[in-house]
């Protein structure tokens, strides 16, 4: 990139060749090089000539010569010696000195005053000038090296390798001033300050004390990226001691030089890093193939997220897809409060049922005309539960279950999520039907149906939170001892009847479950919602392609519930 040289304030009196007359006290030279407006370049050899711009106030004649400045390449004694004479006066704090061995006096003399305020630099010494190559990004420009050590008043040492170009204007050797000669790659507004740095990204750990990387936890980087940004941890942190680079507005742009390290802040989560490695390996169960997957696990005691994990993006806080049979959780518990029914109540099990002209059936065409609601529940049956919703449930029953009851709304776990939605049917019996079997316009994420099993498994509402102390959000209506009573027995015997969809991933795991195959547009996904009583962990999976629950996303859940 090629670098304004200085203009001189001309008197336009000098006759051509002479050279010019300086104004005031000190010389102000610009020469304009090729490239910029204005400009009128005749190159001969190693030799260029360059039209002097003259100044609006300019008092020459109309018709005096300008001075044409003659740009040539310094021999490697003539570069070293000429920014061995800048840096001699700059070192001996003869700033005037040091700016006027430049080809722009005023630019340099200003920005080493501010060089010296802004390191508060009781000294700055200079030693192994040499000269090197030809600066490409300059022409004629021979750059010399050498090394600085600018002792700060605060105490210690500041160096660094530094660089000039120098060109021969006029047969006189000059550094070609740039922001760079005070510090590589200082650029054009920017300075040097000596004074407390920040510290580094706050650190992210689990809710023992174990850093959490997006290296060792991939799942993690959006989460970690987040609360860093956020600081929803509220972190502490201990400014340090050094030297940085500040643009105008005196924002930091980068530390330079550390003599006092900053102590990074640290934002502890509730996630658990063992648990966490184990979800991370669960969303690649080789059961499982390369089929996107996500999980999710809570400690239903407290609502506090152990461990969120996925492949191929994140549907685990972010994803809003048809839960499939796991919302019979909700319906159930909506039939339990609002229609008075119990669990030993029939709901014929067909193969498959019609409402309205709209045919709904069974993923397997299970078939059980002496079903009541457990069994139906247990076999995953959609036409008992289609049944029993549209003959007694009414249009926003299952919404206000969902909301009042198990919290699903408005969310503020940390970390930006997409909140769970079950829509007002709004009069049509073929939306009830459609989403109580978790079908029509129903979207839930793992995190949702986790908290749904976690609720049933507490038997209380705790909203779900990634930060310790979060303020958690309660249900407008607890859930009736009743009703979670008889979920858990409905989602026990899934996890251990012969018959029941969950039992083949639950054997040895003391708890209850609940799978879900929802069918969509082009193929079919694998939900599986669950909870141990031993942990206390309740946890939902989700396998992006997978036909049955039990046989894609069971995989998923079973090695995160066996970990914890």
């Amino acid at each position: 990139m090629q670098r304004d040289l200085d203009t001189p304030t001309w008197s336009g009196n000098q006759p051509m060749g002479q050279e010019p007359t300086p104004q005031g006290p000190g010389r102000s030279r610009k020469w304009l090089i090729a490239g910029v407006a204005g400009v009128a370049l005749v190159g001969v050899g190693s030799v260029a000539v360059y039209a002097y711009a003259g100044s609006s106030n300019s008092t020459a004649k109309p018709h005096a010569q300008k001075h044409v400045p003659v740009i040539t390449t310094p021999t490697a004694a003539q570069a070293a010696a000429a920014t061995q004479h800048f840096l001699t006066s700059w070192a001996g704090s003869d700033l005037g000195g040091a700016a006027q061995a430049t080809d722009q006096p005023a630019a340099a003399q200003t920005a080493l005053g501010t060089f010296a305020a802004g390191l508060h630099a009781s000294k700055v010494a200079f030693a192994g000038v040499v000269a090197g190559a030809a600066d490409p990004a300059v022409p004629h420009a021979l750059r010399t090296a050498f090394h600085t050590a600018a002792t700060l008043t605060g105490g210690g040492t500041f160096a660094y390798a530094g660089s000039a170009d120098v060109l021969v204007v006029d047969g006189k050797p000059e550094v070609h001033w740039a922001p760079s000669v005070l510090y590589p790659g200082l650029r054009e507004g920017q300075t040097l300050t000596y004074g407390s740095i920040p510290a580094t990204t706050a650190k992210v750990v689990d809710r023992h004390g174990v850093t959490l990387t997006a290296a060792a936890y991939p799942s993690l980087v959006g989460v970690i990226s987040e609360l860093q940004t956020r600081d929803a941890g509220k972190a502490t942190h201990t400014k340090g001691q050094g030297v940085e680079i500040a643009d105008a507005s005196g924002k930091t742009v980068k530390v330079v030089h550390v003599l006092q390290p900053a102590v990074p802040g640290t934002i502890r989560t509730t996630l658990d890093a063992g648990l966490e490695a184990a979800a991370e390996k669960a969303v690649k169960d080789s059961h499982i193939g390369t089929m996107p997957a996500d999980v999710v696990a809570i400690d239903y005691t407290t609502g506090e997220i152990r461990a969120m994990a996925f492949r191929g993006g994140d549907a685990a806080f972010n994803g809003a897809a048809a839960p499939g049979s796991t919302m019979k959780m909700i319906t159930s518990a909506t039939l339990f409060d609002k229609a008075g029914m119990r669990p030993s109540d029939k709901s014929a099990c067909v193969k498959q049922t019609v409402i309205n002209g709209q045919t709904f059936h069974n993923f397997q065409n299970e078939m059980d005309p002496n079903a009541d609601l457990t069994k139906d529940f247990a076999i995953s049956c959609n036409t008992g539960f289609i049944d029993a919703a549209t003959k007694n449930l009414h249009s926003g029953d299952l919404r206000e279950e969902a909301r009042d009851v198990f919290g699903i709304g408005d969310w503020n776990i940390g970390v930006p999520t997409t909140d769970g939605n079950v829509p007002d049917e709004k009069g049509s019996t073929n939306q009830i039907a459609a989403q109580s079997i978790g079908q029509g316009q129903v979207t839930m994420n793992t995190l949702a149906m986790a908290s749904v099993a976690a609720t049933i498994a507490d038997g209380a509402f705790h909203q779900p939170i990634l930060v310790p102390g979060l303020p958690q959000q309660p249900a407008a209506r607890p859930i009736s001892t009743t009703t979670a009573t008889w979920l858990r027995q409905m989602m026990t015997v899934t996890a251990t009847a012969s018959y029941g969809t969950a039992e083949p991933r639950m054997t040895g795991i003391p708890g209850g479950a609940k799978t879900g195959t929802a069918e969509t547009a082009t193929s079919t996904n694998g939900w599986f919602a669950a909870y141990d009583t031993s942990n206390h962990l309740a946890v939902d999976a989700l396998v992006i392609g997978g036909k049955e629950g039990v046989l894609s996303a069971g995989y998923v859940a079973r090695d995160v519930l066996t970990a914890g």
